[in-house]
């Protein structure tokens, strides 16, 4: 490439934005993890490079075991994710039925809270002094077994995730030519035999696909693990690597680094072994082919769908119903008294100091960032072909297969001295916030830039606009869409993040989020349970306003 070449390339603004959006993700997503590499290599006992942290991590019993328990619970909980979310997907893809919009909103609303917040609320209900627990002993004289432990964080987990298995593999099936389902159909074969033999295993890469998103979502899982795992007493990678973190503070974090390394290893290797098991599988229809209108189900069969669907989603949906009942109710110790009173939010209130006022600031300026930069990722990475578009659509993706947990000590690690001092500071928060949820406006964008024709960004360019002036004027309005879908999900996981910012608050950058956790974690039930209710509040409101503008469709395929 010639001089003058070169400098009309670095003169074309969306070359400076590619070149500005892989320094960014350089500094601020792979040089965290890289320096969470390299201290895993130095040894805690001889000071020198070499692998001892992983001979003693894989050499401990502990150490096992707190990986056994992390592989155990996120498969556990992708097995039952799956078969929650994608017979239910099957069922609102291919059917009608009495219910089926409001349970489809129901569904959503399952959505709304943390994981944490639900597994507190199920801790409310089938802890040691739950509810549930409390009312088997004492009048039916029963002792019911505790939601602590492996299976509870499995079923939290998976009714806190099964609503992605739900929108991914819809999503897959709205994309299947349904005449291979009715060429079966007309041979003799029976619904259900369709459905095992054609529906599913043309549906496989989106089911694999929400799989993989749930088990790296439960592997990540900070809160959820902590809260009933009750911290050291079960083990899992997300919590091993904070208390290890918390131990060598002031020192090398040798084995917090390592752990981390483990974890972000696992998580690659998945995808990759995805992505290689997607390449050897094709399947050859017509996508344009006109999808049929689900089936109408009538008589005993649609009243038994209707019911069996809502029993599930009723149940994904208890921890919200008692965590905002809980809230007004009275809290003696670790046990919930039944009479009603405002006293659990007093108490929050006079507690809370910044938090809520800290949650909101952050989550505008990261969701702001996140809207700009995002779509304008989306943008190049989807028109622009080159290295520089690869480069940025790869990295631009790392966080969204790193455990918050890791990001935060690696953050903690970095930026913690020159060149680059935010430990401590909101900005930290901040940065964290753009970085963990940018691929998810990122991809947003892109997917309708495709969808975009070309000819209308020639045109403006040819009546002589220039290329930002263009894409602020014509290509922004046409890319609403899915800028609302990405906007709204990165506004529910960036208020309500935890697994980060736990490693990176100081007293005056406390959230909401981790003020809930704390409450929740020191069985101080009834302030949590009323920190809780507000997080669900703020959520569901933001919902509901993104419904009244329109972005409820295009939420719903997204997710």
């Amino acid at each position: 490439m010639t001089g003058r070449s070169l400098a009309a390339t670095l003169r074309d603004p969306w070359t400076l934005i590619g070149l500005a959006g892989v320094a960014f993700t350089l500094a601020f997503a792979v040089a965290p993890l890289l320096a969470l590499f390299a201290q895993s290599l130095v040894g805690q006992d001889c000071d020198c490079i070499g692998f001892e942290n992983f001979e003693i991590f894989f050499g401990s019993r502990y150490f096992r075991r707190a990986l056994f328990n992390s592989l155990t619970v996120a498969g556990s909980a992708t097995l039952l994710s799956l078969a929650i979310g994608v017979p239910l997907a099957i069922l609102f893809s291919r059917f009608s039925f009495p219910g089926k919009t409001a349970l489809m909103v129901m569904v959503v609303m399952s959505m709304l809270s943390p994981p944490f917040i639900g597994a507190y609320a199920w801790i409310i209900l089938f802890g040691r002094g739950g509810m549930v627990t409390l009312f088997g002993r004492d009048v039916l004289g029963i002792e019911l077994p505790t939601i602590y432990g492996p299976a509870g964080i499995s079923l939290a987990s998976a009714f806190s995730h099964y609503p992605i298995v739900f929108f991914v593999v819809s999503g897959a099936l709205q994309r299947i030519d349904r005449s291979f389902e009715e060429a079966a159909a007309s041979l003799g074969r029976k619904p259900t035999m369709v459905v095992a033999t054609v529906t599913l295993p043309l549906a496989l890469p989106g089911v694999a696909t929400a799989g993989l998103l749930v088990f790296l979502s439960t592997l990540a899982d900070f809160g959820t693990a902590n809260i009933l795992g009750e911290g050291e007493r079960y083990p899992v990678l997300a919590t091993l690597a904070y208390s290890l973190y918390l131990n060598e503070i002031g020192g090398e974090p040798g084995m917090a680094a390592t752990t981390s390394v483990v974890l972000v290893a696992i998580a690659l290797l998945l995808v990759l072994l995805l992505r290689a098991a997607s390449g050897r599988r094709s399947v050859v229809g017509d996508a344009a082919a006109q999808q049929p209108k689900p089936v109408t189900l009538t008589g005993n069969a649609a009243w038994i769908c209707a019911t069996v669907t809502f029993l599930v989603v009723a149940i994904a949906n208890l921890p919200l119903l008692v965590v905002c009942i809980s809230s007004f109710l009275d809290a003696r110790g670790a046990v919930f008294q039944p009479s009603f009173s405002l006293e659990n939010y007093q108490k929050a209130f006079a507690l809370i100091g910044d938090a809520l006022w800290n949650s909101v600031i952050y989550a505008t300026v990261a969701l702001a960032v996140i809207v700009v930069v995002g779509a304008a990722f989306g943008y190049y990475v989807t028109r622009y072909t080159g290295a520089l578009s690869r480069a940025l659509d790869l990295l631009v993706m790392v966080p969204f297969v790193v455990p918050g947990t890791v990001l935060g000590i690696g953050y903690a690690s970095v930026f913690n001295g020159p060149p680059i001092y935010i430990t401590g500071t909101a900005t930290i928060i901040v940065v964290v916030y753009v970085v963990r949820r940018l691929p998810y406006l990122t991809r947003a964008a892109a997917s309708v830039v495709y969808q975009i024709d070309r000819g209308l960004e020639e045109a403006s360019l040819n009546l002589g606009a220039r290329p930002l002036a263009g894409f602020r004027k014509i290509m922004v309005p046409l890319m609403r869409p899915g800028i609302m879908a990405g906007m709204t999900i990165a506004w529910l996981e960036v208020f309500n993040e935890l697994s980060a910012s736990i490693v990176l608050y100081t007293g005056a950058t406390r959230t909401l989020p981790i003020a809930a956790f704390q409450q929740a974690f020191n069985g101080d039930i009834g302030i949590a349970a009323a920190y809780a209710a507000m997080l669900v509040a703020i959520t569901a409101g933001t919902l509901a306003i993104v419904i009244r503008l329109g972005g409820a469709e295009q939420t719903l395929s997204m997710k």
